[in-house]
Protein backbone atom coordinates (compact mmCIF):
# COMPACT_ATOMS: atom_id res chain seq x y z
CA UNK A 1 0.00 0.00 0.00
CA UNK A 2 1.22 3.48 -0.77
CA UNK A 3 2.10 5.97 1.93
CA UNK A 4 -1.05 7.97 2.73
CA UNK A 5 -1.41 11.11 0.63
CA UNK A 6 -4.04 13.59 1.71
CA UNK A 7 -5.68 15.57 -1.07
CA UNK A 8 -8.93 17.51 -1.15
CA UNK A 9 -11.46 17.87 -3.94
CA UNK A 10 -14.79 19.71 -3.51
CA UNK A 11 -18.29 18.37 -4.08
CA UNK A 12 -18.42 15.33 -1.80
CA UNK A 13 -14.99 13.85 -2.55
CA UNK A 14 -12.02 13.57 -0.17
CA UNK A 15 -9.26 11.14 -1.17
CA UNK A 16 -6.42 9.27 0.50
CA UNK A 17 -3.98 6.59 -0.66
CA UNK A 18 -6.96 4.23 -0.49
CA UNK A 19 -10.22 5.92 -1.43
CA UNK A 20 -13.78 4.79 -1.03
CA UNK A 21 -17.14 5.76 -2.49
CA UNK A 22 -20.46 4.05 -2.98
CA UNK A 23 -23.94 4.55 -4.36
CA UNK A 24 -27.34 3.58 -3.03
CA UNK A 25 -30.58 2.04 -4.26
CA UNK A 26 -33.84 3.09 -2.61
CA UNK A 27 -37.51 2.22 -2.91
CA UNK A 28 -39.23 5.62 -2.70
CA UNK A 29 -42.59 6.51 -1.26
CA UNK A 30 -45.34 7.29 -3.80
CA UNK A 31 -45.14 11.00 -2.95
CA UNK A 32 -43.81 13.45 -0.38
CA UNK A 33 -47.04 13.26 1.58
CA UNK A 34 -46.56 9.54 2.19
CA UNK A 35 -42.89 10.08 3.07
CA UNK A 36 -43.92 12.74 5.60
CA UNK A 37 -46.42 10.36 7.22
CA UNK A 38 -43.74 7.64 7.47
CA UNK A 39 -41.01 9.95 8.83
CA UNK A 40 -40.89 10.49 12.61
CA UNK A 41 -40.08 14.19 12.09
CA UNK A 42 -40.35 16.74 9.28
CA UNK A 43 -38.96 20.26 9.68
CA UNK A 44 -37.78 23.33 7.84
CA UNK A 45 -34.41 24.07 9.46
CA UNK A 46 -31.41 26.37 9.04
CA UNK A 47 -27.89 24.91 9.13
CA UNK A 48 -25.88 26.53 11.94
CA UNK A 49 -22.51 24.74 12.03
CA UNK A 50 -20.70 21.83 10.36
CA UNK A 51 -18.33 19.92 12.64
CA UNK A 52 -16.67 16.56 13.23
CA UNK A 53 -16.72 14.22 16.23
CA UNK A 54 -14.27 11.44 17.08
CA UNK A 55 -16.15 8.29 18.16
CA UNK A 56 -13.91 5.34 19.10
CA UNK A 57 -11.33 6.31 16.48
CA UNK A 58 -13.95 7.00 13.81
CA UNK A 59 -14.45 10.58 12.62
CA UNK A 60 -18.12 11.37 12.07
CA UNK A 61 -19.39 14.38 10.11
CA UNK A 62 -22.30 16.31 11.59
CA UNK A 63 -24.32 19.52 11.24
CA UNK A 64 -26.14 21.51 13.92
CA UNK A 65 -29.45 22.94 12.66
CA UNK A 66 -32.16 25.18 14.14
CA UNK A 67 -35.82 24.51 13.40
CA UNK A 68 -37.44 27.36 11.46
CA UNK A 69 -40.81 25.70 10.95
CA UNK A 70 -42.23 22.57 12.62
CA UNK A 71 -44.23 20.25 10.38
CA UNK A 72 -44.23 16.95 12.29
CA UNK A 73 -42.56 15.26 15.25
CA UNK A 74 -40.85 16.20 18.50
CA UNK A 75 -38.66 19.01 17.11
CA UNK A 76 -40.38 22.34 17.81
CA UNK A 77 -39.71 25.74 16.28
CA UNK A 78 -36.49 27.17 17.71
CA UNK A 79 -35.11 23.76 18.75
CA UNK A 80 -31.57 22.82 17.77
CA UNK A 81 -30.66 19.29 16.66
CA UNK A 82 -27.68 17.47 15.15
CA UNK A 83 -27.81 15.68 11.80
CA UNK A 84 -25.22 12.95 11.20
CA UNK A 85 -23.98 12.12 7.71
CA UNK A 86 -23.18 8.65 6.47
CA UNK A 87 -19.72 9.99 5.71
CA UNK A 88 -17.02 8.68 8.07
CA UNK A 89 -13.22 8.53 8.27
CA UNK A 90 -11.30 5.67 9.87
CA UNK A 91 -7.54 6.15 9.67
CA UNK A 92 -6.65 6.43 5.99
CA UNK A 93 -10.06 5.21 4.81
CA UNK A 94 -12.82 7.57 3.73
CA UNK A 95 -16.45 6.53 3.32
CA UNK A 96 -18.68 8.82 1.25
CA UNK A 97 -22.04 7.60 -0.03
CA UNK A 98 -23.51 8.82 -3.31
CA UNK A 99 -26.55 10.83 -2.28
CA UNK A 100 -25.37 11.67 1.24
CA UNK A 101 -26.15 15.18 2.49
CA UNK A 102 -23.64 17.99 2.60
CA UNK A 103 -25.32 21.04 4.09
CA UNK A 104 -24.06 24.60 3.80
CA UNK A 105 -23.97 26.78 6.89
CA UNK A 106 -26.55 29.56 6.79
CA UNK A 107 -28.89 27.84 4.32
CA UNK A 108 -32.38 26.53 5.04
CA UNK A 109 -33.55 23.00 4.26
CA UNK A 110 -36.73 20.91 4.32
CA UNK A 111 -35.77 17.60 5.97
CA UNK A 112 -37.62 14.31 6.44
CA UNK A 113 -35.94 12.84 9.56
CA UNK A 114 -35.41 9.67 11.57
CA UNK A 115 -33.94 9.58 15.12
CA UNK A 116 -30.64 7.82 15.84
CA UNK A 117 -28.93 6.88 19.09
CA UNK A 118 -27.58 9.58 21.41
CA UNK A 119 -30.12 12.16 20.24
CA UNK A 120 -28.76 12.36 16.68
CA UNK A 121 -30.86 12.47 13.53
CA UNK A 122 -30.50 11.28 9.92
CA UNK A 123 -32.67 11.83 6.86
CA UNK A 124 -35.20 9.16 5.90
CA UNK A 125 -33.48 8.40 2.57
CA UNK A 126 -30.27 10.42 2.29
CA UNK A 127 -30.54 13.54 0.09
CA UNK A 128 -33.67 12.14 -1.58
CA UNK A 129 -35.41 13.24 1.63
CA UNK A 130 -34.07 16.80 1.62
CA UNK A 131 -34.78 20.07 -0.19
CA UNK A 132 -32.77 23.30 -0.20
CA UNK A 133 -34.56 26.64 -0.03
CA UNK A 134 -33.81 29.18 -2.80
CA UNK A 135 -35.22 32.53 -3.89
CA UNK A 136 -36.36 32.68 -7.52
CA UNK A 137 -38.24 35.69 -8.88
CA UNK A 138 -38.85 36.98 -5.33
CA UNK A 139 -40.45 33.69 -4.28
CA UNK A 140 -39.16 31.09 -1.81
CA UNK A 141 -38.91 27.70 -3.46
CA UNK A 142 -37.69 24.28 -2.25
CA UNK A 143 -35.31 22.51 -4.62
CA UNK A 144 -34.37 18.80 -4.45
CA UNK A 145 -30.67 18.03 -4.13
CA UNK A 146 -29.12 17.12 -7.48
CA UNK A 147 -27.51 14.11 -5.73
CA UNK A 148 -30.95 13.20 -4.40
CA UNK A 149 -32.47 13.13 -7.87
CA UNK A 150 -29.68 10.74 -8.87
CA UNK A 151 -30.26 8.17 -6.13
CA UNK A 152 -31.27 4.92 -7.83
CA UNK A 153 -34.64 3.51 -6.89
CA UNK A 154 -36.47 0.24 -7.45
CA UNK A 155 -40.16 -0.45 -7.14
CA UNK A 156 -41.63 -3.40 -5.31
CA UNK A 157 -44.11 -5.63 -7.18
CA UNK A 158 -47.34 -3.75 -7.94
CA UNK A 159 -45.90 -0.54 -6.48
CA UNK A 160 -47.14 2.54 -8.40
CA UNK A 161 -44.60 4.77 -10.13
CA UNK A 162 -43.57 7.42 -7.58
CA UNK A 163 -43.89 11.10 -8.38
CA UNK A 164 -40.73 12.75 -9.69
CA UNK A 165 -38.98 15.21 -7.42
CA UNK A 166 -39.75 18.79 -8.42
CA UNK A 167 -39.18 22.40 -7.38
CA UNK A 168 -41.96 23.39 -4.96
CA UNK A 169 -43.30 26.65 -3.62
CA UNK A 170 -42.02 26.68 -0.06
CA UNK A 171 -45.07 27.94 1.86
CA UNK A 172 -47.53 25.88 -0.15
CA UNK A 173 -45.51 22.66 0.28
CA UNK A 174 -44.93 22.98 4.05
CA UNK A 175 -48.56 23.96 4.58
CA UNK A 176 -49.85 20.97 2.63
CA UNK A 177 -47.49 18.56 4.43
CA UNK A 178 -48.85 19.80 7.78
CA UNK A 179 -52.40 19.05 6.63
CA UNK A 180 -51.41 15.61 5.32
CA UNK A 181 -49.66 14.45 8.52
CA UNK A 182 -52.58 15.76 10.62
CA UNK A 183 -55.07 13.95 8.34
CA UNK A 184 -56.98 17.18 7.66
CA UNK A 185 -55.93 17.38 4.03
CA UNK A 186 -54.72 15.25 1.13
CA UNK A 187 -51.58 15.33 -0.98
CA UNK A 188 -51.93 17.22 -4.28
CA UNK A 189 -48.59 18.19 -5.77
CA UNK A 190 -50.22 20.48 -8.35
CA UNK A 191 -50.98 22.95 -5.54
CA UNK A 192 -47.29 23.44 -4.71
CA UNK A 193 -45.19 22.67 -7.80
CA UNK A 194 -43.50 25.34 -9.91
CA UNK A 195 -42.51 25.32 -13.57
CA UNK A 196 -38.79 25.48 -12.68
CA UNK A 197 -36.54 22.60 -13.65
CA UNK A 198 -34.39 21.23 -10.77
CA UNK A 199 -31.42 21.06 -13.16
CA UNK A 200 -31.41 24.85 -13.46
CA UNK A 201 -30.40 25.08 -9.77
CA UNK A 202 -27.64 22.45 -9.98
CA UNK A 203 -24.23 23.54 -8.74
CA UNK A 204 -22.23 21.74 -11.39
CA UNK A 205 -21.76 18.72 -13.60
CA UNK A 206 -19.93 15.43 -13.13
CA UNK A 207 -20.23 14.50 -16.80
CA UNK A 208 -17.38 12.71 -18.52
CA UNK A 209 -16.99 11.30 -22.02
CA UNK A 210 -19.15 10.24 -23.75
CA UNK A 211 -21.07 13.08 -22.09
CA UNK A 212 -24.04 11.34 -20.51
CA UNK A 213 -21.75 9.18 -18.34
CA UNK A 214 -20.45 9.87 -14.83
CA UNK A 215 -17.73 8.34 -12.68
CA UNK A 216 -18.14 7.61 -8.98
CA UNK A 217 -14.52 8.69 -8.43
CA UNK A 218 -14.67 12.21 -9.83
CA UNK A 219 -10.90 12.78 -9.89
CA UNK A 220 -8.34 13.95 -12.42
CA UNK A 221 -7.39 10.27 -12.85
CA UNK A 222 -10.57 8.19 -12.37
CA UNK A 223 -10.35 4.62 -11.12
CA UNK A 224 -10.71 1.41 -13.12
CA UNK A 225 -10.01 -2.26 -12.50
CA UNK A 226 -6.64 -3.10 -14.04
CA UNK A 227 -6.32 -6.08 -16.43
CA UNK A 228 -10.03 -6.87 -16.13
CA UNK A 229 -10.05 -7.45 -19.89
CA UNK A 230 -7.68 -10.44 -19.47
CA UNK A 231 -8.17 -11.56 -15.85
CA UNK A 232 -11.72 -11.78 -14.54
CA UNK A 233 -12.69 -9.87 -11.39
CA UNK A 234 -13.95 -12.38 -8.76
CA UNK A 235 -17.38 -11.69 -7.24
CA UNK A 236 -18.35 -13.55 -4.04
CA UNK A 237 -21.53 -13.39 -1.95
CA UNK A 238 -22.21 -14.15 1.72
CA UNK A 239 -22.45 -17.86 2.48
CA UNK A 240 -25.52 -17.37 4.70
CA UNK A 241 -27.43 -15.90 1.75
CA UNK A 242 -30.22 -13.35 1.72
CA UNK A 243 -32.84 -14.52 4.25
CA UNK A 244 -35.60 -12.92 2.20
CA UNK A 245 -34.54 -14.31 -1.19
CA UNK A 246 -34.01 -18.03 -1.60
CA UNK A 247 -32.78 -17.54 -5.18
CA UNK A 248 -30.16 -14.84 -4.48
CA UNK A 249 -27.37 -17.02 -5.95
CA UNK A 250 -29.23 -17.38 -9.24
CA UNK A 251 -30.09 -13.65 -9.28
CA UNK A 252 -26.44 -12.70 -8.77
CA UNK A 253 -25.33 -15.18 -11.42
CA UNK A 254 -27.82 -13.63 -13.85
CA UNK A 255 -26.53 -10.12 -13.08
CA UNK A 256 -22.92 -11.22 -13.64
CA UNK A 257 -23.93 -12.94 -16.87
CA UNK A 258 -25.72 -9.83 -18.13
CA UNK A 259 -22.67 -7.67 -17.41
CA UNK A 260 -20.30 -10.09 -19.15
CA UNK A 261 -22.59 -10.45 -22.17
CA UNK A 262 -23.20 -6.75 -22.73
CA UNK A 263 -19.88 -5.12 -21.86
CA UNK A 264 -16.87 -5.73 -24.06
CA UNK A 265 -13.42 -5.53 -22.51
CA UNK A 266 -14.30 -6.71 -19.01
CA UNK A 267 -15.22 -9.96 -17.28
CA UNK A 268 -16.65 -10.72 -13.83
CA UNK A 269 -16.19 -14.22 -12.39
CA UNK A 270 -18.87 -15.84 -10.26
CA UNK A 271 -16.56 -17.17 -7.55
CA UNK A 272 -19.22 -18.52 -5.18
CA UNK A 273 -19.57 -17.65 -1.51
CA UNK A 274 -17.41 -15.92 1.09
CA UNK A 275 -17.36 -16.38 4.88
CA UNK A 276 -16.68 -12.78 5.95
CA UNK A 277 -18.86 -11.66 8.87
CA UNK A 278 -18.03 -8.17 10.21
CA UNK A 279 -17.80 -7.69 13.96
CA UNK A 280 -19.30 -4.19 13.63
CA UNK A 281 -17.48 -3.04 16.77
CA UNK A 282 -15.70 0.22 17.52
CA UNK A 283 -17.51 2.21 14.87
CA UNK A 284 -16.72 -0.34 12.11
CA UNK A 285 -19.13 -0.80 9.25
CA UNK A 286 -19.54 -3.75 6.92
CA UNK A 287 -17.05 -2.33 4.41
CA UNK A 288 -14.55 -0.51 6.62
CA UNK A 289 -10.95 -1.41 7.56
CA UNK A 290 -11.93 -4.80 8.99
CA UNK A 291 -13.39 -5.65 5.57
CA UNK A 292 -10.27 -4.67 3.61
CA UNK A 293 -8.01 -6.50 6.07
CA UNK A 294 -10.12 -9.68 5.85
CA UNK A 295 -10.07 -9.65 2.06
CA UNK A 296 -6.28 -9.18 1.91
CA UNK A 297 -5.60 -11.83 4.57
CA UNK A 298 -8.07 -14.51 3.52
CA UNK A 299 -8.14 -14.04 -0.23
CA UNK A 300 -4.56 -12.84 -0.67
CA UNK A 301 -5.52 -9.95 -2.91
CA UNK A 302 -7.15 -6.53 -3.03
CA UNK A 303 -8.66 -7.36 -6.39
CA UNK A 304 -12.03 -8.83 -5.49
CA UNK A 305 -15.65 -8.02 -4.82
CA UNK A 306 -17.82 -9.11 -1.85
CA UNK A 307 -21.62 -8.95 -1.58
CA UNK A 308 -23.06 -8.88 1.96
CA UNK A 309 -26.69 -9.44 2.86
CA UNK A 310 -29.03 -8.34 5.66
CA UNK A 311 -27.16 -5.07 6.46
CA UNK A 312 -24.87 -6.82 9.00
CA UNK A 313 -23.74 -3.64 10.80
CA UNK A 314 -27.16 -1.88 10.68
CA UNK A 315 -25.76 1.01 8.65
CA UNK A 316 -28.95 1.45 6.61
CA UNK A 317 -32.24 2.70 8.03
CA UNK A 318 -34.80 -0.12 8.16
CA UNK A 319 -37.36 -0.28 5.38
CA UNK A 320 -40.87 1.01 6.09
CA UNK A 321 -42.93 -1.63 4.35
CA UNK A 322 -40.81 -1.92 1.23
CA UNK A 323 -39.84 1.75 1.11
CA UNK A 324 -36.38 2.99 2.00
CA UNK A 325 -32.78 2.25 1.08
CA UNK A 326 -32.40 -1.18 -0.53
CA UNK A 327 -28.63 -1.46 -1.06
CA UNK A 328 -25.40 0.41 -1.64
CA UNK A 329 -22.37 -0.52 -3.71
CA UNK A 330 -18.96 0.91 -4.55
CA UNK A 331 -15.20 0.41 -4.44
CA UNK A 332 -11.91 1.51 -2.96
CA UNK A 333 -9.02 2.64 -5.11
CA UNK A 334 -5.29 3.34 -4.70
CA UNK A 335 -3.60 6.65 -5.40
CA UNK A 336 -1.14 4.76 -7.64
CA UNK A 337 -1.99 4.79 -11.34
CA UNK A 338 -1.71 2.63 -14.43
CA UNK A 339 -1.88 3.47 -18.14
CA UNK A 340 -4.71 2.21 -20.31
CA UNK A 341 -5.87 3.33 -23.75
CA UNK A 342 -3.45 6.26 -23.66
CA UNK A 343 -4.73 7.64 -20.34
CA UNK A 344 -3.66 7.45 -16.69
CA UNK A 345 -6.08 5.71 -14.30
CA UNK A 346 -6.03 5.06 -10.56
CA UNK A 347 -6.15 1.35 -9.73
CA UNK A 348 -9.41 0.00 -8.27
CA UNK A 349 -9.54 -2.41 -5.33
CA UNK A 350 -12.01 -3.92 -2.83
CA UNK A 351 -15.40 -3.80 -4.54
CA UNK A 352 -18.56 -4.40 -2.50
CA UNK A 353 -22.35 -4.40 -2.31
CA UNK A 354 -24.31 -4.29 0.98
CA UNK A 355 -28.00 -5.29 0.80
CA UNK A 356 -30.44 -4.01 3.44
CA UNK A 357 -32.42 -6.38 5.65
CA UNK A 358 -35.85 -6.85 4.13
CA UNK A 359 -34.71 -6.09 0.58
CA UNK A 360 -34.86 -9.74 -0.48
CA UNK A 361 -38.48 -10.13 0.58
CA UNK A 362 -39.42 -6.93 -1.26
CA UNK A 363 -37.42 -7.38 -4.46
CA UNK A 364 -37.15 -11.13 -4.93
CA UNK A 365 -40.66 -11.89 -6.16
CA UNK A 366 -40.02 -14.07 -9.17
CA UNK A 367 -39.35 -11.17 -11.56
CA UNK A 368 -36.08 -9.48 -12.50
CA UNK A 369 -36.07 -6.66 -9.92
CA UNK A 370 -33.43 -8.26 -7.67
CA UNK A 371 -31.22 -9.07 -10.66
CA UNK A 372 -31.53 -5.53 -12.07
CA UNK A 373 -30.77 -4.03 -8.64
CA UNK A 374 -27.66 -6.22 -8.34
CA UNK A 375 -26.58 -5.36 -11.90
CA UNK A 376 -26.88 -1.67 -11.05
CA UNK A 377 -24.87 -1.92 -7.82
CA UNK A 378 -22.17 -4.14 -9.36
CA UNK A 379 -21.81 -1.56 -12.13
CA UNK A 380 -21.21 1.10 -9.49
CA UNK A 381 -18.33 -1.06 -8.26
CA UNK A 382 -16.88 -0.76 -11.77
CA UNK A 383 -16.79 3.04 -11.12
CA UNK A 384 -19.78 4.08 -13.23
CA UNK A 385 -22.15 6.68 -11.76
CA UNK A 386 -25.65 7.51 -12.93
CA UNK A 387 -27.02 8.37 -16.37
CA UNK A 388 -29.66 11.14 -16.32
CA UNK A 389 -33.09 9.81 -17.22
CA UNK A 390 -33.56 12.62 -19.75
CA UNK A 391 -30.77 11.11 -21.85
CA UNK A 392 -32.68 7.88 -22.37
CA UNK A 393 -33.46 4.50 -20.82
CA UNK A 394 -30.50 2.82 -19.07
CA UNK A 395 -29.76 0.43 -16.23
CA UNK A 396 -27.73 3.24 -14.65
CA UNK A 397 -30.63 5.72 -14.67
CA UNK A 398 -31.34 7.08 -11.19
CA UNK A 399 -34.89 5.72 -11.53
CA UNK A 400 -36.03 2.11 -11.83
CA UNK A 401 -36.09 -0.37 -13.57
CA UNK A 402 -34.17 -1.00 -16.77
CA UNK A 403 -31.88 -3.66 -18.17
CA UNK A 404 -28.52 -2.75 -19.71
CA UNK A 405 -28.87 -0.42 -22.72
CA UNK A 406 -26.69 1.18 -25.38
CA UNK A 407 -26.15 4.20 -23.12
CA UNK A 408 -24.72 1.94 -20.40
CA UNK A 409 -22.49 0.20 -22.93
CA UNK A 410 -21.02 3.51 -24.11
CA UNK A 411 -19.99 4.37 -20.53
CA UNK A 412 -18.39 1.00 -19.77
CA UNK A 413 -16.69 0.99 -23.17
CA UNK A 414 -15.02 4.28 -22.31
CA UNK A 415 -13.37 2.74 -19.23
CA UNK A 416 -12.76 -0.84 -20.30
CA UNK A 417 -12.81 -1.06 -24.09
CA UNK A 418 -10.09 0.04 -26.51
CA UNK A 419 -12.43 2.39 -28.35
CA UNK A 420 -11.22 5.88 -29.17
CA UNK A 421 -13.49 8.59 -27.76
CA UNK A 422 -14.14 11.08 -30.57
CA UNK A 423 -14.69 14.10 -28.33
CA UNK A 424 -13.71 14.69 -24.70
CA UNK A 425 -16.06 17.46 -23.61
CA UNK A 426 -15.33 19.34 -20.40
CA UNK A 427 -18.43 21.56 -20.14
CA UNK A 428 -21.75 22.42 -21.75
CA UNK A 429 -23.63 25.34 -20.17
CA UNK A 430 -26.34 27.87 -20.92
CA UNK A 431 -26.79 31.44 -19.66
CA UNK A 432 -30.01 33.44 -20.01
CA UNK A 433 -29.59 37.08 -21.04
CA UNK A 434 -32.06 39.90 -21.68
CA UNK A 435 -33.38 38.60 -24.99
CA UNK A 436 -31.35 35.45 -25.66
CA UNK A 437 -29.66 32.37 -24.22
CA UNK A 438 -25.92 31.92 -24.73
CA UNK A 439 -24.76 28.31 -25.02
CA UNK A 440 -21.10 27.46 -24.41
CA UNK A 441 -19.21 24.18 -24.59
CA UNK A 442 -15.55 23.21 -24.42
CA UNK A 443 -13.50 20.20 -25.46
CA UNK A 444 -10.22 18.86 -24.10
CA UNK A 445 -9.53 16.74 -27.20
CA UNK A 446 -11.18 15.85 -30.52
CA UNK A 447 -10.63 12.88 -32.83
CA UNK A 448 -12.21 12.65 -36.29
CA UNK A 449 -14.76 15.29 -35.25
CA UNK A 450 -16.56 16.76 -38.28
CA UNK A 451 -19.16 19.02 -36.59
CA UNK A 452 -21.44 19.57 -33.59
CA UNK A 453 -25.22 19.71 -33.84
CA UNK A 454 -27.08 21.87 -31.35
CA UNK A 455 -30.72 20.83 -30.97
CA UNK A 456 -33.64 22.28 -29.04
CA UNK A 457 -36.51 20.29 -27.58
CA UNK A 458 -39.98 21.02 -28.94
CA UNK A 459 -43.20 21.02 -26.94
CA UNK A 460 -43.98 17.45 -28.11
CA UNK A 461 -40.60 16.15 -26.90
CA UNK A 462 -38.98 15.97 -30.32
CA UNK A 463 -35.82 17.91 -31.21
CA UNK A 464 -35.07 20.45 -33.92
CA UNK A 465 -31.60 21.50 -35.05
CA UNK A 466 -30.87 25.16 -34.34
CA UNK A 467 -27.16 25.23 -35.20
CA UNK A 468 -24.42 23.24 -36.91
CA UNK A 469 -20.95 24.17 -35.65
CA UNK A 470 -17.81 22.96 -37.37
CA UNK A 471 -15.52 20.76 -35.24
CA UNK A 472 -11.73 20.82 -35.10
CA UNK A 473 -11.26 17.42 -36.73
CA UNK A 474 -8.31 16.29 -34.60
CA UNK A 475 -7.07 18.31 -31.64
CA UNK A 476 -5.28 17.72 -28.35
CA UNK A 477 -5.75 21.24 -26.96
CA UNK A 478 -8.65 22.88 -25.16
CA UNK A 479 -11.15 24.50 -27.51
CA UNK A 480 -14.19 26.67 -26.75
CA UNK A 481 -17.44 26.89 -28.73
CA UNK A 482 -20.57 29.00 -28.37
CA UNK A 483 -23.91 29.77 -29.97
CA UNK A 484 -26.60 32.34 -29.08
CA UNK A 485 -30.26 31.32 -29.25
CA UNK A 486 -31.97 34.57 -30.23
CA UNK A 487 -35.48 33.16 -29.81
CA UNK A 488 -35.71 31.36 -26.44
CA UNK A 489 -39.06 30.27 -25.06
CA UNK A 490 -40.42 31.65 -21.81
CA UNK A 491 -39.83 29.04 -19.10
CA UNK A 492 -37.41 26.13 -19.35
CA UNK A 493 -35.51 25.58 -22.61
CA UNK A 494 -33.87 22.19 -23.25
CA UNK A 495 -30.79 21.94 -25.47
CA UNK A 496 -29.01 18.81 -26.68
CA UNK A 497 -25.46 18.75 -28.03
CA UNK A 498 -24.27 15.96 -30.31
CA UNK A 499 -20.98 15.22 -32.08
CA UNK A 500 -20.69 13.88 -35.63
CA UNK A 501 -17.69 12.03 -37.09
CA UNK A 502 -16.43 12.34 -40.66
CA UNK A 503 -17.61 8.74 -41.18
CA UNK A 504 -21.19 9.67 -40.30
CA UNK A 505 -21.32 8.32 -36.73
CA UNK A 506 -23.28 10.51 -34.32
CA UNK A 507 -23.13 10.62 -30.51
CA UNK A 508 -25.35 12.62 -28.17
CA UNK A 509 -23.02 14.30 -25.67
CA UNK A 510 -25.29 16.01 -23.17
CA UNK A 511 -28.62 17.76 -22.60
CA UNK A 512 -29.02 20.85 -20.42
CA UNK A 513 -31.97 22.90 -19.17
CA UNK A 514 -31.91 26.72 -19.08
CA UNK A 515 -34.66 28.87 -17.54
CA UNK A 516 -35.52 32.06 -19.41
CA UNK A 517 -37.75 34.85 -18.12
CA UNK A 518 -38.10 38.35 -19.56
CA UNK A 519 -40.33 41.39 -19.16
CA UNK A 520 -41.25 41.87 -22.81
CA UNK A 521 -39.52 41.14 -26.08
CA UNK A 522 -40.99 42.39 -29.38
CA UNK A 523 -39.72 40.89 -32.61
CA UNK A 524 -40.62 42.84 -35.77
CA UNK A 525 -39.94 41.33 -39.20
CA UNK A 526 -38.89 42.21 -41.79
CA UNK A 527 -36.84 45.17 -40.59
CA UNK A 528 -36.46 47.32 -42.61
CA UNK A 529 -39.87 46.74 -44.17
CA UNK A 530 -39.99 45.29 -47.69
CA UNK A 531 -43.38 44.74 -49.28
CA UNK A 532 -46.70 45.26 -47.53
CA UNK A 533 -46.55 42.59 -44.78
CA UNK A 534 -45.18 43.37 -41.31
CA UNK A 535 -45.01 40.57 -38.67
CA UNK A 536 -45.00 41.05 -34.89
CA UNK A 537 -44.09 38.47 -32.27
CA UNK A 538 -44.34 39.30 -28.56
CA UNK A 539 -42.59 37.17 -25.93
CA UNK A 540 -43.34 37.79 -22.25
CA UNK A 541 -43.88 36.03 -18.96
CA UNK A 542 -46.63 38.50 -18.02
CA UNK A 543 -50.33 37.96 -18.70
CA UNK A 544 -52.52 40.76 -20.03
CA UNK A 545 -53.55 42.78 -23.08
CA UNK A 546 -50.97 44.22 -25.46
CA UNK A 547 -51.76 47.35 -27.51
CA UNK A 548 -49.91 47.84 -30.79
CA UNK A 549 -49.79 51.26 -32.50
CA UNK A 550 -47.93 52.19 -35.69
CA UNK A 551 -47.09 55.82 -36.46
CA UNK A 552 -45.90 57.45 -39.65
CA UNK A 553 -43.01 59.94 -39.81
CA UNK A 554 -45.33 62.83 -38.86
CA UNK A 555 -46.52 61.06 -35.69
CA UNK A 556 -49.93 60.19 -37.08
CA UNK A 557 -51.40 56.84 -35.97
CA UNK A 558 -51.82 54.66 -39.05
CA UNK A 559 -52.64 51.38 -37.25
CA UNK A 560 -53.89 50.37 -33.84
CA UNK A 561 -54.85 46.93 -32.43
Amino acid sequence: MNKPIRLFYPLFFLFFSINYLQATTISPFPNLGEMAKASPAVVLAKAQRNFTADINGTTRYRTTLKVVEHIKGALAEGDQFVLQNYRATIGDLERIIWGDLELEEGKTYLLFLNPMDDGLWQTTMLSYAAFEQHIRNDEEVLVPFDMGTEVHFHLTPNQPQPENLAVFKSKQLTGMLKEVVQSIGTWDRSKATTTYNPASFAAGSRSVPPGHCTFISNTANPARWENIETTALPVRFGVAGDPGCATEAAEIAAAIGSINTNYAGLTLANSGTHAYVPSCGGGEGATDSEFTAWVSTNLGTTRTHLIQFDDPCSEIADLVGCNGTLAFGGLYWFSSTHMYNGASWQTAAYGYVVVNNGTGACQCGGGTDYEIMMTHELTHSLNIGHIAAGTGSANMNPSCCNSISALDIQCLDYIYSTIVVPVEITSFTGLAKDKSIQLDWATASETNNDFFLLEKRNADGSYSTIAKVEGAGNSLKELDYNYIDQRPSIGTNYYRLSQNDFNGDKEVIKEIAVDFFSQLVIDIRPNPLSGDVLQFQSVTDKKGDLTIEIFDLTGKTVYQS
